[in-house]
């Protein structure tokens, strides 16, 4: 068990809440929505400011050296700092990555409308991957800022005690570990945004939640109040992989001030022709598109859709003892097809 750093937070600053939009869901489905698309960043963001995450490598790498063979018979707790500090980063890089995996397992590639009651399961799920993510990096963090202000300490007071010649390379190594301290702190913010941010379209609206850290803010933009919604791939690579930006203009904009921004969006010329269904009020035909795969199995499971408990729980057992029929299912589907066998799946986790 590790320490509910994200129960911490969230209590000391309001604006900070991981279920935010599990909450929000909730409440939707209770006035009666039944169907929406959630928009947050692709997972190709955090590939691509995965840079940090390769410098905060590279740094611990040259600390580790310089702890270790920058004397000729480093002492046991030198040892024991460069053992955690690279222990640390590994630790990191493998929390990141399982992260990044589940993010991408849960919420798919393009923006699509869902039903509502998948879509509340999907952002549980959600939630309980990145609260973990965010407890293990900040646990790491703390210890990563305990060896930083050890070997500070260490590197003065070796000086002021002894002028011990390698005063410089103790001031080398914790200047490194500040910068990593910088990286690693810069990273966890990145993928709060891209957790924490999300765009939630529903019948006639948009809502926007955006989260910076710990602060964060919400606006809703009525339909009727859209005078433009625009597609832009903003670089050859983000055209190249069928990623970029949508910015939706209200009326009475002026110098972009009624601008609202999606960026890392997957797919945005086909996403923006979704959101305009969903905002059109096109129940028809958001009602023959909403998870077909389910439809296709209902006959076979017994139930039509999963809006009570006991047709949640048929729909587990079915799955259960059909799972190779599911799994070639995914393996012969196309990309649609396979997010709705996620779907599925992701009911089966509780």
């Amino acid at each position: 068990m590790f320490i509910n750093f994200s129960g911490i937070v969230s209590w000391m600053f309001k604006s900070f809440d991981i279920s935010g939009d599990t909450k929000l869901l909730k409440k939707l489905e209770k006035n009666g929505t039944r169907f929406l698309m959630i928009i947050k960043k692709h997972w190709i963001y955090s590939i691509l400011i995965s840079w940090r995450a390769f410098f905060v490598f590279i740094i611990a790498c040259i600390n580790v050296y310089l702890l270790i063979f920058s004397k000729t018979n480093p002492d046991t707790i030198t040892v024991s700092i460069a053992i955690l500090l690279i222990l640390n980063v590994i630790w990191w890089f493998i929390i990141v990555v399982v992260y990044i995996r589940r993010f991408y397992k849960i919420q798919g590639n393009k923006p699509y409308i869902e039903d509502i009651y998948f879509a509340i399961e999907k952002s549980e799920h959600s939630d309980e991957a990145f609260v973990n993510f965010f407890n293990q990096t900040v646990l790491l963090l703390v210890f990563l800022f305990g060896i930083t202000i050890f070997t500070l300490f260490t590197s003065i007071g070796g000086v002021l005690i002894s002028g011990s010649s390698s005063f410089s390379f103790g001031i080398i190594n914790a200047f490194l570990l500040i910068i990593q301290l910088g990286l690693f702190y810069g990273y966890l913010n990145a993928m709060i945004n891209q957790e924490m941010d999300f765009k939630v379209v529903v019948p006639g609206q948009i809502l926007f939640y955006n989260q910076r850290g710990v602060f964060g803010d919400s606006q809703t933009m009525n339909a009727d109040k859209i005078k433009t919604i625009n597609a832009t791939h903003p670089w050859l690579f983000s055209s190249f992989i069928n990623y970029g930006n949508i910015i939706i203009l209200t009326e009475g904009d002026q110098g972009g001030n009624g601008q609202m921004h999606m960026d890392y969006v997957w797919d945005p010329m086909g996403t923006v022709k979704e959101i305009q269904r969903v905002l059109e009020k096109d129940f028809e035909s958001m009602e023959k598109n909403v998870n077909i795969l389910l439809k296709k199995l209902s006959l076979q499971i017994g139930i039509p859709n999963i809006d009570s408990l006991e047709n949640k729980q048929k729909l587990r057992e079915f799955i259960k003892n059909n799972d190779v029929m599911i799994q070639d299912i995914f393996q012969k589907g196309d990309s649609e097809t396979k997010q709705e066998v996620r779907e599925l799946y992701i009911l089966l986790q509780k």
